[in-house]
């Protein structure tokens, strides 16, 4: 899978997405039909590496961030089974938990309301458009199935500021960093691949890695965090109410 800087076009969300969106994941689905260079037949290698994150300051000055967490690092070029658990993209705190949700396809995501207020998730992306309209805690969670590779842009119609990504890949090969950029990626089959970087608001990062059975491979990558995200709008294209006038939260 081929990455994230970020589709039927939609009003709801900003261009600045939908770039994001096309970009990223054109080259993805390309990625994801040609893979499986791996004959599987060798033992799986492993990767760690280190992910080092600046960030845009006064004057367009780059400065390296104190926490580095939250990259998402990924293998593309092979093609590995659906895991068969179901992850949570959990709503609390008028927040989504994680904000990067990586998965394999074919996976299914559960979208629980930990809150006592209700929230309207939903997605017009190309990749998976979806509504899962109203519902509190009390009620029991929804869930949609991811079918296509590529990178769906989540939000909350009623709270503008919950926005989350479902990452959709080709296989198991991901983790996403610690708070000093480090990252491990267990049982890679040998072969030679791609190792992407990626945050929401930063260029992906690429490098070619060559997989040896048994051995493990060491590679570091630089992502910046230069691309201003622009407020998106509701499911209907419309904007959000001002603070204070929402009707929704009783």
């Amino acid at each position: 899978m081929n990455f994230l800087t970020k589709g039927c076009f939609n009003r709801s969300l900003s261009g600045v997405l939908y770039v994001l969106e096309i970009i990223t994941f054109s080259i993805l689905g390309l990625l994801f039909v040609f893979a499986s260079l791996s004959d599987g037949s060798s033992d799986p290698g492993h990767i760690t590496g280190n992910i080092t994150v600046f960030q845009k300051k006064l004057f367009g000055k780059l400065k390296k961030k104190k926490d580095m967490s939250g990259v998402l690092v990924y293998i593309t070029g092979f093609k590995s089974e659906v895991p068969g658990e179901v992850p949570d993209l959990v709503q609390k705190g008028r927040n989504f938990y994680p904000e990067i949700l990586p998965i394999v396809v074919g996976q299914k995501v559960r979208f629980p309301n930990q809150d006592d207020i209700y929230h309207n998730v939903f997605s017009i992306s190309r990749i998976k458009s979806f509504d899962l309209g109203q519902y509190k805690r009390t009620e029991p969670p929804k869930t949609v199935l991811f079918e296509k590779p590529g990178l769906v842009s989540v939000f909350c119609n009623i709270h503008p500021q919950m926005i989350a990504y479902v990452v959709i890949l080709e296989n198991k090969a991901y983790a996403m960093t610690d708070k000093n950029g480090t990252f491990q990626i267990q049982d890679v089959p040998s072969g030679a691949y791609t190792i992407n970087a990626w945050l929401p608001n930063a260029e992906r990062a690429t490098k070619q890695v060559l997989i040896k059975p048994g051995e493990n491979s060491v590679i570091d990558l630089e992502v910046s965090e230069i691309i201003k995200m622009e407020p998106h709008k509701r499911k209907d294209g419309s904007t959000y109410p001002e603070v204070g006038r929402n009707i929704y939260e009783d």
